[in-house]
């Protein structure tokens, strides 16, 4: 521990340092835990997305409070930095499956709600990705019209009904069949896309929706989550799910769906993947977003080269990875 001259300013910057690194550490400590309850509430499923910040302000308060205090507090502020880092370590410490080596589907997904501010940087990164199917989440027809002059290979498989009105769009090389389930709850739905590739047939999952942050949105997310379980269950096929479903992996209802079908996090193993826009800060930006987009994927598969970014002026930074038969 630091010692101090307990006198005047020194003194007060002392016992601020003090207690700012136990109401800020105590609160995130607070929200690791009840993070874990996420059943019981929507807004404690919530907090477990900031898990990644949790771990942060605990890891700053813990290293503020050793330096200014001591007492036991540091081991309240210590064990909630380990729980949350024991919940986020198989990011780097996970494993998938060895590939068999054969390339079956290309797939890029992008969240475009922002539009694209560039479309020649948005265009060009969309012709290199040599993408077999492409997704866009909250795409409007204008952007449709931009895609498809890409490449004319792709085919509009999917678009919103209603002129500049934003949805799922779809396109593709083949024109593969795409069904579209209602969620139940408002016009949310879930598309999927079965597609016959090299032979091999792959069942793609796919839809979009707003962060639990209110119990309406919660109710969303819930059916959505729902659908998939449903079509994942009833599918003769392997399946991925691809997507800002609207909730990170450590939620209640993403362990659920996790816990309850073959389903697996394809991303663990790949680091902290994030997709938000705050993605887009020079050098640390990486480290302050959120890893949105999930990609999931059932036992009989595994994904080859699964990678987030760049930036190319779009709403989240775009997921690509290809898929392949486990070895």
């Amino acid at each position: 521990m630091i010692t101090w001259t307990d006198t005047g300013t020194v003194a007060g910057f002392r016992l601020a340092l003090i207690f700012g690194s136990m109401i800020l550490g105590g609160l995130a400590a607070l929200a690791t835990v009840v993070a874990f309850f996420g059943s019981t509430w929507w807004v404690f499923d919530y907090l477990a997305n900031l898990r990644w910040y949790l771990l942060w302000i605990l890891l700053v308060s813990a290293v503020v409070y050793a330096l200014s205090a001591k007492g036991w507090m540091l081991i309240i502020l210590v064990a909630a930095l380990i729980a949350n880092a024991v919940v986020m370590l198989p990011l780097w410490t996970g494993s998938q499956p060895e590939s068999t080596g054969e390339d079956s589907l290309a797939i890029v997904h992008l969240d475009a709600s922002g539009g694209f501010s560039n479309r020649n940087q948005a265009t060009d990164w969309l012709r290199e990705s040599d993408a077999d199917l492409l997704l866009i989440s909250s795409g409007t027809s204008t952007i449709v019209e931009q895609v498809a002059q890409i490449d004319t290979d792709w085919m509009v498989l999917l678009e919103p009904e209603i002129e500049n009105t934003a949805g799922m769009i779809v396109l593709a090389r083949t024109a593969w069949e795409v069904a579209v389930t209602p969620t139940g709850v408002g016009t949310d739905t879930v598309v999927r896309i079965t597609t016959d590739s090299a032979g091999r047939v792959y069942e793609i999952v796919t839809a979009a929706g707003p962060t639990a942050a209110s119990s309406s949105d919660a109710e969303r997310l819930s059916a959505r989550l729902d659908t998939i379980r449903a079509i994942t269950a009833s599918a003769t096929h392997p399946v991925v799910v691809v997507g800002n479903l609207g909730a990170t992996r450590w939620t209640y209802g993403m362990r659920d769906l996790l816990s309850n079908t073959d389903l697996r996090d394809a991303t663990e193993g790949k680091g902290y993947l994030s997709t938000t826009n705050a993605s887009r800060f020079p050098v640390i930006g990486g480290w302050l977003g959120l890893p949105l987009d999930v990609v999931l994927m059932t036992s009989t598969i595994t994904p080859i080269d699964l990678k987030t970014g760049p930036d190319i002026s779009a709403g989240q930074l775009p997921v690509s990875f290809t898929v392949g038969p486990t070895a």
